[in-house]
């Protein structure tokens, strides 16, 4: 079994088998607990391994993982497939805390870039566990995919690489769920995040390609400098955290139908129905006439629809104390935008950095513009081809 370790969060939710928890004592993955028997060869052959080896075990890893993700669309992957790959993510994780490449005591600027991408291995050891194919074994990986998740957010809370929507989506309890509403703005904003840093992922992935001929080539050249490495890292990173978010509400909702299915006797088994009665039904005979047609005199004369529970003004004392239940939530997050916004400037102190932020944002979508000029000129689209 497993045992990963994050800071400052108890990420065992209700349920969770108890070969799989999270103690709050150190950063990152530390994977130490006993694993399967192919999975300790796994960890086995990366005991000796060198921090530089283990960079090229990453590499095949996190490649291996963005098939993963590409086939998902098409044909899906096998389990085999799946188990091989959820092995080597987890003696990687292991390495990682043998190596001790992360302290909760660091900070982000204290994180080398060409440890940095390590982070990411909780993340994508749980989009393995969660692509599970077997349904017998489906609740339990799940559940292992929940606390890689929880823990991978704690960690990117921490080092400050999280965005504060996603990390209060993941840490927010069943009571207190939003109206659909709220959620659907909370999905639409997040949405609209993932695609610019999809849209910045993929313009630096392209000129790594270009400048080191292998986009998942973890390094730095005379092009592709450091800072443009960790930027990118970075960006992979809160990517993560964003779709881990998604990918735990997503979770939530399929255990408890998972669980019934358990105990419904599997896939493809019919609900238990109860045995049959073996009680004779009750039967009141009338024997006097007159009572009996009292009985269907009272049975004539009765309203023909049902009769309502309230009054339309106790309907629409309700329907404006949910309004004002929404316009607070919207205020609030409102409000917490705002302070992010003020935080992330320092106020205004900052000087430049807002306005550098937005030149950059500005260059990223002149380029991406140019870029689509070139692939499509003018009137390459005119079938008639009376252009001048």
């Amino acid at each position: 079994f497993i045992t990963f370790t994050a800071l400052g969060r108890q990420a065992v939710m209700d349920g969770v088998e108890s070969d799989v928890r999270i103690a709050p004592t150190s950063m990152g993955v530390d994977v130490v607990a006993f694993v399967g028997e192919e999975e300790a060869e796994e960890a086995g052959r990366m005991q000796g391994t060198t921090e530089f080896q283990l960079a090229h075990e990453f590499y095949d890893a996190y490649k291996a993982c963005r098939k993963l993700h590409s086939a998902e669309e098409g044909d899906p992957p096998s389990q085999a497939d799946l188990d091989a790959l959820s092995g080597k993510l987890k003696a990687i994780a292991l390495r990682v805390g043998q190596l001790r490449l992360f302290s909760p005591n660091e900070e982000l600027d204290d994180v080398g870039t060409a440890d940095l991408k390590f982070l990411l291995v909780p993340s994508l050891l749980g989009g393995v566990l969660g692509a599970t194919c077997d349904l017998a074994e489906r609740p339990r990986t799940l559940r292992q995919a929940l606390v890689c998740w929880r823990g991978f957010a704690a960690d990117c809370q921490r080092l400050g690489v999280a965005h504060r929507d996603d990390i209060r989506s993941i840490d927010r309890n069943p009571e207190d769920a939003l109206d659909a509403a709220s959620k659907r703005d909370e999905k639409i904003a997040r949405y609209k995040r993932s695609k610019e840093v999809d849209e910045k992922v993929a313009h630096l992935f392209a000129k790594k390609r270009a400048v080191l001929g292998d986009e998942f080539h973890w390094g730095h050249g005379s092009g592709f400098d450091e800072d443009m490495e960790r930027e990118l890292i970075l960006a992979l990173l809160g990517r993560a955290v964003a779709q881990a978010a998604e990918d735990i509400g997503s979770a939530e909702q399929e255990l408890p139908l998972l669980d019934l299915m358990a105990a419904r006797g599997g896939p493809g088994k019919a609900p238990k129905r109860p045995p049959p009665s073996t009680e004779k039904p009750f039967i009141v005979k009338i024997q006097d006439k007159a009572e009996c047609t009292r009985l269907y005199k009272e049975m004539v004369f009765q309203c023909p629809y049902q009769l309502p529970t309230m009054s339309l003004a106790e309907a629409a004392d309700i329907e404006m104390a949910e309004m004002h239940e929404r316009e607070q939530a919207k205020a609030m997050r409102q409000r917490d935008q705002m302070y992010e916004e003020s935080d992330r400037w320092l106020s205004g102190d900052r000087q430049g950095a807002k306005e550098a932020d937005d030149e950059e944002k500005k260059t990223y979508k002149d380029r991406d513009w140019d870029d689509w000029k070139d692939e499509h000129p003018w009137g390459s689209g005119n079938k008639m081809a009376n252009v001048s």
